[in-house]
């Protein structure tokens, strides 16, 4: 199957690719340039728990670039992207977006090159997005561009997407000055893979979306390919310990409904996944109403209410594994572009809340201001004294048990605790073991993750200027 699956691609690229010269002739006779840059400012309310700055600056520079030729038939865009930050030198990154060829034949599209890909239809989460690699460093929804080849076939019978992806992109996590990140920091320099993933490796995609009715509309996907989600690993080194991101070859197959009637939507996602580690499935579902030209205005409102389950409970990565959510969103439609958005997640299990506000809006036509403000209101139960967490913290700021921040009996403790909790064997077992940052957070605290990977209430205000 994979193999028939991969010959479709090759041949549909090398069939379109046959007259590639006297195609791309023209290419460089014409185009238009655009660009923005953007100023980050985020205030957190407390100092970090490693001593990170309450105060964080960082620069967004990014261009686009686009052209057409051949009567409109072939396209293409560029958009690279440069990300500076004054506190963390591991969020200081550049990447490309996109640099993508599109040719459009008369019932399917090639698209080539380096490109962002979105699935999905809820809110609060989109369980089927995974084509591309988060750049979790720059923002929950941020991805990294993906080398691909994507043909597109479209039929009254839906729209069918092969995607080839070429090469794995590493997420990136914050370093040791960065807010947001898990207490021991991760080594983005040496990550592992098993034995069925690697860097190089080919992952492959198949999409079918169609509407069903005038009301509904479904979408199917399978992917096979290098987990975008990675496990962590210790390192074992007291001097510099540090979380090994581990990748793992998985297969996932998903499903999306959406139905649409008058002023409500009714949203659906779920996936399945098999993976060398684990296997599982999640699930999302949401109800939305529109509330338009409210008291004869242009002002509109969407309610919006989702419920989030993953089979894995307090082991899912993310503390989203069983949440309800309730958001709200204003359009203002007016010249200035005004938004307003508010959300409400909360875990009843662990009593976990967490409140964000975001605002949007247009000061000229070449510059916009965005602000974005995040709360944790209830982080569960607090930790008592001398929790492993504390003792991890505190042997971090140690030089190796030289320091009386942390003391002989403390570490054997904290060791104590895992061989009580699972065994000593499973921090070393490949196929069974827990990984450590797991592990941490099922000691901790009964496994909440805000409760580990650093939280704090923060607002951040983005002036972006457009040429």
């Amino acid at each position: 199957m994979k193999n028939v699956f991969l010959g479709v691609l090759l041949a549909s690229f090398l069939m379109a690719s046959s007259h590639a010269n006297a195609v791309l002739e023209p290419f460089f006779e014409g185009g238009e340039w655009t660009a923005e840059t953007g100023l980050e400012y985020r205030y957190f309310k407390d100092p970090g728990e490693f001593g990170q700055s309450q105060h964080a600056v960082a620069l967004r520079l990014s261009a686009e670039y686009y052209t057409s030729w051949n009567d409109g038939l072939d396209l293409f865009t560029f958009r690279p992207y440069l990300l500076l930050d004054y506190q963390d030198s591991d969020r200081t990154h550049f990447d490309i977006r996109e640099a993508l060829w599109i040719h459009v034949g008369d019932d399917w599209e090639l698209r080539s090159g380096i490109s962002r890909v979105f699935w999905g239809k809820t809110e609060f989460i989109n369980l089927v997005d995974v084509i591309n690699q988060d750049d979790l460093v720059d923002g929950d929804d941020e991805k990294l561009g993906q080398p691909m080849v994507n043909l597109s076939l479209v039929h009254d019978w839906g729209i069918f997407d092969f995607y080839l992806l070429l090469g794995f992109r590493e997420r990136t996590f914050p370093g040791p000055d960065g807010r947001l990140r898990t207490p021991i920091p991760v080594d983005t320099d040496n990550p592992e893979y098993s034995r069925e993933a690697g860097q190089r490796d080919i992952d492959w995609a198949v999409r079918w979306q169609r509407p069903l009715n005038d009301y509904v509309e479904m979408g199917l996907s399978l992917f096979s390919g290098v987990d975008r989600e990675p496990w962590y690993s210790f390192n074992f080194d007291l001097n510099n310990p540090m979380l090994i991101p581990n990748y793992h070859h998985k297969d996932q197959v998903g499903l999306e409904l959406e139905y649409l009637y008058e002023g409500w939507a009714v949203k659906f996602e779920a996936i399945g996944v098999r993976s060398e580690r684990e296997h599982y499935w999640a699930a999302v579902t949401g109800v939305e109403y529109s509330f338009y030209g409210i008291m004869g205005t242009d002002l509109d409102f969407t309610l919006i209410n989702e419920f989030m389950k993953d089979s894995r409970d307090d082991l899912a990565p993310g503390y989203l594994e069983h949440d309800f959510g309730v958001g709200g969103r204003f359009s203002f439609n007016d010249e200035f572009d005004t938004t307003m958005q508010g959300g409400f997640l909360w875990d009843p299990d662990t009593e976990e809340k967490v409140l964000s506000f975001e605002f949007e809006r247009r000061l000229y036509s070449d510059l916009k201001i965005e602000i974005q403000a995040v709360t944790v209101l209830e982080r569960g139960t607090p930790p008592v004294d001398d929790t492993n967490v504390e003792i991890i913290s505190d042997l971090l700021q140690s030089q190796l048990f030289g320091d009386d921040s942390v003391t002989y009996n403390q570490v054997v403790d904290f060791l104590l605790g895992l061989i009580e909790e699972d065994g000593i064997g499973i921090l070393f077992d490949p196929e069974y073991g827990l990984n450590v940052l797991q592990q941490f957070q099922k000691l901790s605290d009964t496994s909440r993750k805000i409760s580990v990977i650093e939280s704090d209430d923060y607002v951040q205000v983005k002036l972006t200027y457009y040429y």
